[in-house]
């Protein structure tokens, strides 16, 4: 029977080309013009659908599954004025048809009136054959007013009665996310694949949660139940990836994301994960090389691009560090690590107005702590020619806790030692004591440059 359906349905759209190359008139009736119409507005050819349209609508004026049609496009130009005139003529004609309550439901909802669009969809009877649509639009109008609990309902009242709409399925998922209850989302999706047990996307979700959760044997399982569901269901082997390197199996997570990189020719997040696993394991080589096949299928992989210049910079071949670091910059200039990794390159390079600038933008930002400015202070130990970055060094010191710095002073106390500023190297080599005195041994390494702090300790 569906092959017969398939078969007239395409003898329907050629009729209809033809028609519209050789600019000669075939007779349609509004059954055919209806399947035409539906038809390219599935595949999305809307142009083509509004033309089938004003030819149909010539032909049946009043035929009310082409005026819902035509509803449907003025809809989809946000015509509601236009819409809404055709509704009531609809209404005129038929005040219970259905498909005239769902349009103007829809109309509502564009127009932000979602508990009016909700007052007309309740009123579907549930032995209508859109009562589905209905459930679903529902849950969708709750949503645009943020009560979950409610979409949440009403999408698993659609569930029960079509188990197999996945994007229903994600929003139920969605809302309990929203509502924070992992432990009931657990329950459901588990009550769920009782009745649908090939369900590879209630699976997926399933692992997710119990990952979540830190049940990570509970997540492999329910991942694995993915692929058996789906063998091809790349989400799962990375997510199973994900969790053998948390559990440090490397080389069974290596194995999972070259599962997912064959399935998706060269997937960027599997390639850049081989690359990290194969850093743990040590493998230099092979981890260069997978950060390179990364940005090679995704140009934009900061991380990746970052993760190739620090490479580069411990192999000591500086400028090309440099280029690789340019370019995770110019796609996230935001990111601290990077313009600390800068400072450092162009430090070795001699680059001394870089570093400055890596200076600037650090500070810009912000967002710098402790180790951040205890690395900027270490290359500025070593550039004590530069007042700029030792002066704005000690401003950005200021807005730290008090309790938190006393590294920093040490550091700065070399700073001044070096610049023969023997006196403001004691006061800060005094705060540091004073701030971290359990550090003491720590600090006893600067001791030889002052001799008399020896004294100090006993003060």
């Amino acid at each position: 029977m569906k092959e017969e359906f398939d078969d007239y349905y395409n003898e329907s759209i050629d009729k209809f080309e033809s028609m519209l190359k050789t600019n000669g008139f075939l007779f349609f009736d509004s059954d055919e013009f209806e399947e035409i119409i539906v038809y390219y507005l599935e595949i999305g050819n809307v142009s083509l659908a509004k033309k089938a349209l004003a030819m149909a609508t010539d032909q049946y004026p009043n035929s009310i599954a082409l005026i819902l049609l035509k509803i449907e496009l003025l809809l989809f130009n946000n015509d509601l004025d236009q819409a809404e005139k055709l509704i009531e003529k609809i209404s005129e004609i038929e005040p219970l048809n259905t498909e005239m309550f769902i349009q103007k439901a829809k109309i509502l909802s564009k127009k932000k009136k979602h508990k009016e669009a909700i007052k007309i969809l309740i009123k579907i009877e549930r032995d209508s054959d859109l009562y589905f649509d209905a459930l679903s639009l529902i849950g969708k109008e709750y949503l645009f007013l943020d009560d979950f609990i409610n979409a949440k309902k009403y999408f698993i009242r659609y569930l029960d009665l079509n188990q197999f709409d996945y994007s229903v399925l994600n929003n139920v998922l969605y809302c309990f996310d929203s509502i924070g209850d992992n432990d009931s989302t657990i329950s459901y999706l588990n009550s769920f694949l009782e009745t649908n047990p090939y369900n590879e996307i209630a699976w997926h979700q399933l692992g997710k949660l119990y990952a979540k959760e830190n049940l990570f044997k509970e997540a492999l399982t329910a991942f694995d139940f993915a692929i058996i569901s789906d063998d091809c269901f790349i989400g799962a082997y990375i997510e199973m990836g994900k969790i053998l390197e948390k559990l440090n199996k490397i080389n069974e997570a290596i194995e999972k994301y070259e599962i997912a990189s064959k399935i998706e020719d060269s997937n960027p997040f599997a390639l850049y994960r081989i690359a990290c696993c194969h850093d743990k394991l040590g493998n230099e080589d092979l981890a260069l090389s997978y950060y390179n096949k990364t940005v090679i299928e995704d140009p934009v992989h900061d991380k990746a691009w970052m993760s190739i210049s620090i490479k580069l910079f411990y192999k000591n071949k500086l400028i090309e560090a440099k280029e690789n670091l340019i370019k995770a910059i110019e796609i996230n200039s935001e990111k601290i690590n990077y313009w600390e990794l800068y400072a450092k390159i162009n430090f070795n390079l001699k680059l001394h107005e870089e570093v400055e600038l890596a200076f600037d933008e650090i500070l810009s930002l912000k967002e710098f702590n402790v180790k951040t400015l205890t690395i900027l202070t270490r290359i500025a130990i070593k550039t004590p020619e530069n007042n700029d970055l030792i002066n704005k060094l000690l401003n950005s010191i200021k807005l730290l806790p008090q309790s938190a710095d006393s590294e920093i002073n040490y550091l700065l106390s070399v700073i001044y030692y070096n610049k023969s500023e023997n006196d403001k190297a004691m006061i800060f080599l005094k705060k540091a004591y004073f701030y971290s005195p359990s550090k003491y041994d720590y600090y006893k390494k600067i001791f030889k440059f002052f001799p008399n702090l020896q004294v100090f300790k006993a003060h």
